[in-house]
């Protein structure tokens, strides 16, 4: 997403004067409000459907709490999340946090300080998403070059383990596997 384009948020909030004033404010400066949900339950189900690039979630909600809703988006995709709530000691923040919020508003909050917490999270989500792709990049650059040097995929899977310092993941290894004998015309070691 470029820094012109419109930002895609779904805004979270079981009190409908709070969720309509919440829509008010970011639409009036210059986000896109995509869906609306009242539960944790629903956001996750909109979060998946409208995929947002931002979600405003308050942590304080029937059905499914923004914590465990949190968990479950970011169980299935990428996204900053942004809590919302009227807690301002006790260890729900730091729940939320923990669970993958990226940041936190206290309520009641001002229209400028809601806006300019969500644009300084999503300058610095896109930054580190550039970050992310320019990675790689750099290691699917590593790995054609092993392909052509004729290394192995023991040696190119030691590679990539070392370059991003986490085990291969399964999928991923196996994907690799394929790359790998497509590009050598050899079969993969499994």
């Amino acid at each position: 997403m470029s820094p012109t384009t419109t930002a895609r948020i779904l805004t979270v909030e079981d009190d409908p004067i709070v969720r309509a004033d919440l829509r008010v404010i970011l639409e009036d400066h210059g986000f896109e409000v995509v869906a609306d949900a009242r539960d944790g339950v629903e956001a996750v189900e909109l979060a998946r459907e409208h995929r947002p690039d931002l979600i405003l979630i308050d942590l304080n909600l029937p059905e499914l709490d923004g914590v465990e809703a949190t968990r479950l988006i970011l169980d299935e995709r990428e996204v900053p999340i942004v809590a919302l709530t009227g807690y301002v000691a006790g260890d729900l923040v730091e729940r939320a946090v923990e669970a993958g919020a990226v940041e936190h508003v206290t309520k009641p909050f001002s229209a400028a300080a809601l806006v300019e917490t969500l644009r300084n999270v999503l300058v610095a989500w896109r930054l580190d998403e550039a970050k992310r792709d320019a990675h790689r990049d750099g290691i699917r650059v590593t790995i054609e070059a092993m392909v052509r040097e004729n290394r192995s995929e023991a040696e190119i899977v030691a590679v990539v383990h070392s370059l991003t310092g986490e085990p291969t993941p399964a999928r991923e290894l196996s994907n690799l596997r394929r790359i790998f004998a497509r590009l050598t015309g050899r079969p993969s070691a499994e």
